[in-house]
């Protein structure tokens, strides 16, 4: 049997053809948390989808589920009036996407800008820093009123925000004492005001830092100061190419806010558009996507214009149609999610419903034949489209590869060009995920406590272990991972007794 398979490739030189080593994946078995929410930003683009074309390239033709928009704190006056020039682009990039998608969920974040971010009335005379830009700490009571005028602004433009972040990037200059002083002098503000529920019913996304280990210092101080109720999600900000914390510093996040939704709010690829260069770029920055996923992300912004039609923005928003409502799956071979070696392959399996994505980068020589084995289930139909000639329009290309199938659950792909991105996706019959009834998981729903101190418990059911680690499921589908030698002892001896009967590490 033979079918066309999804290719995303750009070619370079060809070197002689290797033949690489079998890759295989699992749809029954997943590695990560499901992703919830993924979108695109209008803070760095407020024009992002200006048109009601762009707004279909970015919202109709993906299935993106959340936008983020600026708090241009610079725009607001003491006396509450506000300078619409700023948002101007930024209304009507938002009515085009909710013409689309009348649900789409808005997050508002601050607005970054450096010793510009907050107008003269809201700052103190405590000085402090941004970036190496030297700026006044703000007053948190002058602060959460400047966010109530925003909240009351946008309720006229019968706009109301889902997710509210105050700290973007600023931890300099908002300090976690600062953070929390400011949201509980604006739930007091927008109550005393008697604003509608529905428009103050937002959640917060608590630290949001430039770099994984000042959000981890940051949610360490939230918890410290009582102050989880304002922190109903934990975002941060994990680059491929700057100096942003390590996957260690990911790791120890997930364990401070176990429990909790976890985003990644800035989501990049580093831009780069010659071939070479290319491919590792992407690849950097899928590994960062895919590694945070299987430690417990599940809301996602790519930081991007996202419309155009290079290859990289096009990766992207394959990317979200191949994560959203789904998760990473049990993928063998190894990478990192950061630092890879500039040669250094990445595979790694998707599910969302019933179709499987497989991604494969490729920055080597052409390869004779990729190997891929479906460990359950059955392909019933598969797809191919391809590029070649760099990030650049002009060069782009299009086709489609053979690839062999051995009875819907071998894969072949024959000549994977150098320097290549391969998008492999299956459509499956006959399939069934890890164990979701309560009969079929290692432990059904009950409450873990970890040994981990100010930990909260969580109620969820085991499902599967690796290598020590187990994959936990709560009763609205969201998966995580947690280190059995982290629960308490008795615990501990639940879980570990459980999995030595299915005969799991």
């Amino acid at each position: 049997m033979k079918f066309p398979i999804l290719i995303l490739f750009l070619l370079i030189a060809t070197k002689p053809l290797v033949v690489l080593a079998q890759i295989e994946i699992d749809p029954g078995r997943p590695t990560g948390a499901t992703v919830q929410y993924f979108g695109w930003d209008l803070k760095g683009w407020k024009d992002n989808t200006s048109t009601p074309d762009r707004a279909a390239t970015l919202y109709k033709d993906t299935p993106a589920n959340i936008v983020r928009i600026p708090i241009e704190a610079f725009a607001h006056r003491e006396d509450g009036s506000i300078d619409p020039g700023p948002y101007g682009p930024m209304l009507k990039s938002l009515g085009n996407i909710r013409s689309l998608n009348p649900d789409v969920k808005i997050f508002a974040s601050l607005k970054l800008a450096k010793e510009k971010t907050f107008p003269a009335w809201v700052e103190s005379d405590e000085v402090a820093s941004i970036f190496g830009a030297k700026v006044k700490r703000p007053v948190p009571e002058k602060y959460a009123r400047l966010v109530a005028d925003y909240v009351e602004w946008l309720r006229k433009n019968r706009i109301a925000i889902d997710f509210l972040g105050l700290n973007n990037e600023i931890s300099g200059a908002l300090t976690p004492q600062h953070y929390l002083a400011t949201a509980r002098a604006l739930d007091m503000e927008l109550a005393n005001r008697k604003v509608p529920k529905e428009f103050r019913s937002f959640q917060y996304i608590g630290a949001e830092c430039f770099g994984v280990a000042t959000s981890v210092r940051y949610a360490q101080s939230i918890r410290a100061g009582r102050g989880l109720e304002y922190a109903d999600i934990w975002g941060t900000h994990f680059y491929p190419d700057l100096k942003s914390g390590s996957i260690d510093d990911w790791r120890q996040l997930f364990e401070i806010t176990r429990g909790r939704p976890l985003w990644h709010t800035e989501l990049h690829v580093r831009s780069s558009p010659e071939p070479a260069e290319h491919i590792a770029a992407v690849r950097d920055g899928l590994a960062i996507l895919f590694a945070t996923n299987q430690l417990g992300a599940e809301g996602y912004i790519w930081w991007a214009r996202g419309f155009q039609d290079d290859p990289t923005n096009l990766i992207r928003r394959k990317a979200i149609g191949s994560l959203l409502g789904g998760s990473c799956i049990y993928t063998s071979g190894r990478y990192k999610a950061k630092d890879n070696e500039p040669d250094a392959y990445l595979a790694q399996g998707t599910r969302v419903g019933e179709t499987v994505w497989v991604w494969f980068f490729n920055p080597r020589s052409k390869i004779a034949e990729m190997p891929i084995l479906l460990k359950r289930g059955i392909a019933v139909e598969a797809s191919c489209e391809y590029w070649a000639g760099g990030n650049t329009e002009a060069t782009k290309t299009s086709g489609t590869l053979e690839v062999d199938s051995r009875n819907g659950k071998y894969f072949a792909l024959k000549n994977v060009p150098a320097t290549s991105i391969v998008l492999l996706k299956i459509d499956l019959k006959n399939t069934s995920r890890s164990p979701s009834k309560a009969e079929d998981s290692l432990v059904a729903e009950r409450v873990w406590r970890s040994s981990v101190p100010q930990s909260q418990p969580v109620k969820a059911s085991l499902e599967s272990v690796e290598k020590g680690v187990g994959l936990f499921r709560q009763a609205d589908g969201r998966t995580f991972k947690y280190r059995l030698n982290k629960l308490s002892a008795e615990d501990r001896k639940i879980a570990e007794n459980a999995a030595s009967k299915k005969g799991l590490e």
